[in-house]
């Protein structure tokens, strides 16, 4: 089903597809409040609030143990006023980014500091929440890959890092692709820093998230509203569809509630495995699939 709820009067952070027994959606209201959705009735959960407090405080490894969603799934992306940290699935590491941008991987209750010696500033991270792979954006349009704590290298991906740039990235699990963009192009990379597919595209990406497994990778257009869905494999286009009429399509479930204004553009997004589609546009979150999506056809070679 297709759903859609208006949450907030402000925009929303953060989407995340929590997967388990029920696959949840946490919805980021406030860097430490989340609402938590089943993913495909958009029936309410419960929410989540933590009050942060200091890595060196006795209270952490209780902190740490109550970021689990209700059903079980690590919460992947945590915000405090001092960090921010990365969780993989099992819960065994976490990457930790401070606010002077200093990278720390904790694994089985040991850190390691890792070396990130760019003097471009650190504009976009992911951690591989299965492999442990991580990738840092650096404001040159520079990757710098790690293994865990091991540091790959760096890697010059010729993106255009000017001040209209919106730079995002997004990593699969088991780091099967990592996704770039500085807004006007898509860049597909391995995790040895390995341009697999540069695709130019005609409109100004504002963000993109990927499903964990790669296959699909989804983008927002910061001036139309379309959302894409494009295979993970090849950077194919396959799906679009403008934002407004997903959520128009998708059922309220709230007796009353306003729909954003038209020319608000979706903020964040995510895509799981089998094609539920999240995205927010201004307090509003949506849930829908591919299927209600327009399908571009593929090429095909002349007989």
């Amino acid at each position: 089903m297709a759903w859609r709820v208006h949450l907030t009067n402000s925009a929303i952070q953060t989407l995340d597809i929590l997967p388990g027994k029920t696959p949840l959606l946490a919805a980021w209201m406030q860097r430490d409040r989340a609402a938590y959705f089943e993913l495909e009735s958009g029936v309410v959960v419960g929410e989540h609030q933590h009050k942060s407090v200091s890595r060196q405080s006795d209270k952490w490894p209780e902190f740490i143990a109550s970021l689990i969603a209700p059903n079980g799934a690590y919460l992947p992306l945590v915000r405090t006023a001092a960090m921010t940290f990365y969780t993989t699935d099992d819960g065994r590491m976490r990457l930790y980014r401070s606010a002077n941008d200093e990278l720390t991987l904790e694994l089985d209750a040991k850190e390691i500091a890792l070396e990130f010696t760019s003097k471009a500033p650190l504009i976009a991270l992911g951690l591989d929440r299965f492999m442990g792979t991580i990738a840092a954006l650096d404001g040159k349009g520079k990757l710098h890959l790690y293994q865990q704590h091991i540091r790959v290298g760096t890697f010059d991906m010729k993106l255009t890092m000017d001040d209209d740039a919106l730079p995002s990235l997004a990593i699969a699990n088991g780091g099967t692709g990592i996704f770039i963009s500085d807004g006007r192009d898509i860049v597909l990379t391995d995790t040895g820093g390995r341009v697999k597919k540069r695709q130019p595209v005609h409109y100004l990406v504002r963000r993109l998230a990927c499903s964990p497994n790669g296959q699909l990778l989804a983008t927002s257009d910061a001036e139309t509203g379309v959302i894409r869905v494009y295979s993970g494999e090849d950077l194919t286009p396959s799906y679009q569809r403008h934002a407004i009429d997903l959520l128009q399509d998708a059922a309220q479930l709230q007796l009353i509630a306003d729909l954003p204004p038209f020319s608000a553009a979706p903020g964040a997004l995510a895509i799981d495995d089998k094609g539920h589609l999240a995205f927010t546009i201004s307090g509003v979150v949506c849930v829908t699939a591919l299927k209600r999506m327009d399908a571009i056809p593929r090429p095909q070679p002349l007989l």
